[in-house]
């Protein structure tokens, strides 16, 4: 069981973000913004405007629920596997799989344009990470994150719920809403750990011979 695994989920999902899923012309974004995008996971609140927007674009990617994905629940009975000596067999339960829902804004202090940057990035993240079902596994190898063979599905857009909750977090941030992204990322979360069991190589069944 790795307990990081939120966290490397998190650097996979920022590395995902700005390498992979938010590639631009040079005609677009960049020419207008003339700098780099920022990624941040703070809480897009009164302190993150004042200190982390600037001129720079900036994506947030706040992390507003963690649920368990109830439509990869596993029913099946723990698996077995026997070792190469034969000597014993290892015991495995499936995992949890728990959903981890981020609300993506967009957010520039561009005074002249900054309306048309932060639509242009969201336009962007829109058709970037809609390609994807999953996160790529080269993402996931090289944090070490070992989850195979289910992988971490994405959904993008949310459910019927979702305008629902961002109304609700806006409103406990105390900020105006912005154009939100809902996208989740479902992952499973192995909370048992494997056990080792013996192998029966024998049995004896005794029956008592009673006269009738």
């Amino acid at each position: 069981m790795d307990p990081t695994l939120i966290f490397k989920v998190q650097q996979a999902l920022k590395a995902f973000i700005t390498e992979q899923a938010l590639v631009f012309d040079s005609t677009d974004v960049q020419a207008n913004s003339n700098s780099a995008i920022s990624l941040s996971f703070q809480a897009p609140d009164k302190a993150f405007f004042d200190k982390v927007v600037t001129n720079t674009p900036a994506i947030n990617c706040y992390l507003i629920g963690i649920t368990e994905d109830i439509q990869r629940r596993q029913s099946e009975p723990p698996r077995t596997q026997m070792n190469f000596t034969q000597t014993h067999r290892t015991r495995f339960i499936e995992p949890k799989f728990i959903s981890l829902t981020y609300m993506l804004t967009v957010w520039s202090k561009d005074e002249e344009k900054s309306a048309e940057i932060e639509h242009m990035i969201l336009s962007y993240l829109i058709a970037g990470l809609g390609r994807y079902d999953f996160l790529p596994n080269e993402l996931l190898q090289a944090l070490q994150i070992d989850i195979s063979p289910y992988g971490v599905r994405s959904q993008l857009f949310g459910n019927e719920q979702s305008e629902k909750v961002t109304g609700q977090v806006w409103q406990a941030l105390g900020s105006t809403p912005k154009p939100t992204l809902i996208y989740s990322l479902s992952l499973p979360m192995p909370v048992f750990e494997p056990v080792q069991l013996p192998i029966i190589k024998e049995m004896n069944n005794k029956l008592d011979n009673k006269p009738s």
